[in-house]
């Protein structure tokens, strides 16, 4: 596969490597739960369908008392009212601000008010010591539902995000391509500012081989 030979950076000749490359995949296939990636869900090794929400936070300590109360009381009553198993995980990752700096280099040359060129000279040397240091991060949050039938568990999505924005929580079911990206940032924590993961314009074979072997770095 492209992807494959892509991500191995040792080569061998002979058929010794051929033997060795097949079950390097076969290793890496039975360790990972995961068997395929599709339009908007996992499929488990265990046979069920995962769908994935991505949830935007809220910041409880610029609310009010009573408004604490009520968030945390409907979330509460989500949670009673699922009918699925779920797993709730949150996950960091640097921000790529290369982009976002140099647009604002290009903003700089054309700007003819001073005041406001130094301003932005000194947000830039700002925000680059943030990247320099290792500061400019995000956090995420996710929610996983499961069920054994893969329309069953995208109509539960659907519910819980309709469910989880009535108790104040925006939330969006990610698709293939956004669930490979939450699989990246686990399988490649140090590339996570530089790298994306394979478009889902691939097959699903080439997607979820990208996966196994995206730990290996050999």
């Amino acid at each position: 596969m492209k992807i494959f030979n892509k991500l191995l950076t040792k080569t061998k000749t002979g058929k010794n490597s051929d033997k060795a490359e097949q079950a390097q995949k076969n290793s890496i296939k039975e360790w990972l739960p995961l068997i395929d990636i599709r339009g908007r869900t996992a499929k488990a090794r265990s046979g069920s369908y995962l769908a994935f929400l991505r949830v935007t936070p809220i910041n409880l300590s610029l609310k009010s008392e009573n408004e604490k109360r009520r968030i945390v009381s409907a979330f509460h009553e989500v949670l009673n009212g699922l009918r699925d198993s779920i797993q709730i995980f949150s996950i960091g990752r640097p921000i790529d601000l290369y982009v976002y700096i140099r647009n604002i280099g290009i903003r700089i040359d054309d700007e003819t008010n001073i005041i406001k060129k130094r301003l932005l000279k000194e947000y830039v040397r700002y925000a680059s010591g943030l990247v320099s240091e290792g500061e400019a991060h995000e956090q995420r949050f996710y929610i996983v539902v499961s069920n054994l039938d893969e329309s069953s568990v995208i109509n539960s999505a659907h519910e819980l995000s309709s469910n989880l924005r009535g108790a104040g929580l925006e939330s969006l079911l990610c698709d293939g391509q956004e669930i490979m990206d939450l699989l990246f940032c686990f399988f490649n924590p140090d590339k996570l500012a530089t790298e994306r993961a394979v478009s889902p314009r691939q097959n699903h074979e080439d997607k979820i081989w990208y996966v196994r072997f995206a730990l290996l770095r050999i």
